[in-house]
């Protein structure tokens, strides 16, 4: 499938996916405070993993999340239907939201650029926030302008570093370096909650199913 093509897919995939911009979140980790970025959905051309949560076989499953995901503290049972948990997932399970926790990462226009860098016309004193990556080397921030309202905008990941002399750096405020995946679930018991991928795949029973090509999972 040519660059191109498939760059275009993933942006409208993710656009599919995605019910809100980029956002602030302040996260308790290991007894500390940290300013992150927080959005709704998997990066990555193949995100992963894929959660095999007893697929195939009817019934469910009981798993442990959290009731936040902003502080891994209050634990909670929930019960869900077994299936492929993965934002290709064609089954019929009980997620309701992925997540993305990320540093921040935003950037001053210190120079106007004589060539269009965005899908909009950046001038001295706009800013970009929020930066998250999409996937294919492209990625999206929240355009900050004195003459417009706040816009979502997509670019190539690598236009910070390639134009040093355009962007500075601002916002340099993460704490907590790692990125991290959740998983938003409806539980039987009447209530929801977070689970992070790493955290359900090592509960009991759970294991990791594949890709098998762009849009299909298998278990």
């Amino acid at each position: 499938m040519p660059k191109i093509l498939l760059a275009l897919i993933i942006l409208l995939n993710i656009a599919l996916y995605a019910e809100e911009v980029p956002y602030k979140i302040d996260i308790i980790r290991n007894g500390k405070a940290h300013h992150q970025v927080a959005y709704n959905f998997w990066s990555g051309e193949y995100p992963s993993p894929v959660i095999n949560v007893h697929a195939g076989k009817n019934g469910k499953t009981t798993i442990e999340g959290y009731v936040s995901m902003r502080d891994k503290k209050e634990r909670k049972i929930c019960t869900i239907k077994n299936g492929l948990y993965h934002p290709w997932s064609k089954d019929k399970n009980s997620y309701i939201n992925f997540y993305t926790i990320v540093p921040v990462e935003s950037y001053e226009v210190i120079s106007t650029p004589a060539n269009d860098l965005a899908e909009k016309s950046l001038k001295t004193g706009d800013k970009i926030i929020n930066i998250v990556y999409l996937g294919e080397g492209e990625s999206q921030g929240i355009l900050q302008s004195n003459s417009n309202e706040d816009t979502l905008i997509y670019f190539q990941s690598q236009i910070f570093e390639n134009n040093p002399k355009i962007f500075k750096s601002i916002e340099n405020i993460s704490t907590y370096n790692n990125d991290e995946q959740w998983l938003y679930l409806k539980c039987d018991e009447r209530y929801n909650v977070f689970v992070e991928d790493k955290d359900i795949l090592s509960q009991k029973g759970i294991k990791k199913g594949q890709i098998t090509s762009y849009g299909e999972i298998s278990k």
